[in-house]
């Protein structure tokens, strides 16, 4: 009996999903520094080791014959797990819907403004955006459905160089990083790989189901680790980690174009239609108030060359196009301008008698902001070459005619939005009427 409980409790581990990996421990090279006048061992070790007895291994390793007297200029090397650390705050530049910011497990307050610590979680939603900022420009983005640690936000207090370790536990992260100093450490991880820049622009994405991870280099250059193989990502190239294989470097897809980048977005919801590209297997658009894409407010994917995004208040945006290959690596973005002027026309027409009269009410409700005129027009033709009435400089959103004669009718509104010193004209979709003897 003892027996087949023992293969029934294998059988029973090999049925249990397996835990997911941690994330890996980004290399740490040795801090270097440089003796200055008046350092010894014992000073280094009182202001700057975390445990002062510790200056024997630096004196072993650096092979220092009296911790009392070094040359000035003379290089040492110092684990880095023997130094002390001070904690960096990051700042959160923007968010949007629902973000959250966890600290030993509690949600905390998140504003434009508050600090990001080592050990904190970001967690975004669904069509939710969140950007944090460090002390040197350098930012990280999160877009929906993305799940991050701060695994480590500090400054060695014997270099000051900062190290920064931000792991993606679920979803995708982008990167602008400043240039770096020599000391200074920026890396983006996976629980599969791990990305180090020294300054940047890159993208990680973590796909925990398909347990895949990718890293794409739009700017610079980027080192993609897997356990013991490496990739070199030069801009514009990206690479794929799944199981123990390591890619290598793939070109990325060039940017996309829009078919229309002039275009007013004044319907419902945003519309873009996208040039299409070879090799795209999907078209990523996102929306942003600012042209570095930290405040981004809406995004969208589609299979066709034609992406819909959530609407978005009126005013001046940023859009940004990138097509996705079929290994699922994001290629190069194009960032157009666009004016956002909602201005959606629903049109109807009523028929009433008058007295021994026909009555025809032509009305129309408008969606958008700013001060408006309209202008009706009746053809008998849907090209409104042959125009019965034309009617510009109306203030109300009606327009009655009296005893039209049988026939097949075509009408349209356009509407005149005044705002910020401009004029935005949209007519109606044509719409038809057909009057008959009966009536």
């Amino acid at each position: 009996m003892s027996a087949l409980r023992g293969v029934l409790l294998a059988l029973l581990l090999l049925l249990l999903p397996a835990a997911p990996a941690a994330a890996q421990e980004p290399s740490a090279p040795d801090v270097v520094y440089q003796v200055r006048k008046g350092d010894s061992l014992y000073s280094l070790a009182e202001r700057h080791f975390r445990r002062p007895g510790d200056w024997r291994i630096a004196q072993r390793l650096n092979r220092v014959r009296d911790p009392y007297r070094m040359p000035v200029g003379r290089t040492l090397r110092i684990p880095r797990s023997l130094l002390k650390s001070e904690p960096v705050a990051a700042r959160i530049i923007s968010f949007r819907g629902d973000a959250r910011l966890r600290r030993r497990g509690q949600d905390e307050a998140i504003a434009p403004g508050a600090a990001v610590l080592q050990g904190d979680e970001i967690v975004t939603g669904a069509n939710s955006f969140v950007s944090v900022g460090m002390p040197d420009d350098s930012a990280v983005a999160l877009p929906s459905q993305s799940h991050v640690t701060v695994r480590r936000l500090r400054r060695i207090t014997l270099t000051g160089a900062v190290e920064r370790w931000f792991a993606v536990e679920s979803g995708r992260a982008r990167a602008v990083v400043s240039p770096l100093g020599k000391e200074d450490a920026f890396h983006v991880s996976t629980p599969i790989a791990v990305s180090a820049v020294r300054g940047t622009e890159f993208r990680v994405k973590y796909d925990a189901a398909a347990g895949r991870a990718s890293t794409e280099t739009l700017a610079g250059e980027v080192v993609m680790t897997r356990g013991d193989e490496t990739a070199r990502l030069e801009a514009g190239f990206g690479a794929t980690a799944s199981g123990a294989e390591l890619t290598d470097p793939v070109a990325l897809l060039p940017a996309p174009r829009l078919a229309d980048p002039g275009q007013v977005q004044d319907e419902s919801d945003l519309v873009f239609v996208i040039e299409p590209l070879a090799g795209a297997a999907e078209y990523r658009a996102q929306v942003a108030q600012d042209a570095g894409f930290l405040d981004v407010a809406a995004e969208a994917i589609a299979q066709e060359p034609g992406v819909r995004l959530v609407a978005v208040p009126d005013g001046t945006w940023f859009v940004r196009i990138s097509a996705i290959d079929e290994n699922g690596l994001e290629g190069r973005y194009e960032t157009y301008s666009f004016q956002r002027r909602l201005n959606r026309i629903e049109a109807t027409v009523d028929a009433t008698q008058a007295g021994r009269y026909r009555q025809y009410l032509f009305r129309w409700e408008v969606q958008g902001e700013g001060e408006r005129q309209y202008r009706f027009q009746l053809a008998r033709d849907d090209a409104f070459e042959d125009l019965l009435v034309d009617e510009p400089g109306l203030s109300a959103k009606r327009f009655i005619l009296t005893d039209l004669p049988v026939g097949t009718f075509y009408w349209r509104v356009e509407t005149l939005q005044f705002v910020d010193g401009q004029v935005h004209g949209k007519w109606s979709p044509a719409e038809r009427l057909t009057i008959s003897s009966a009536e």
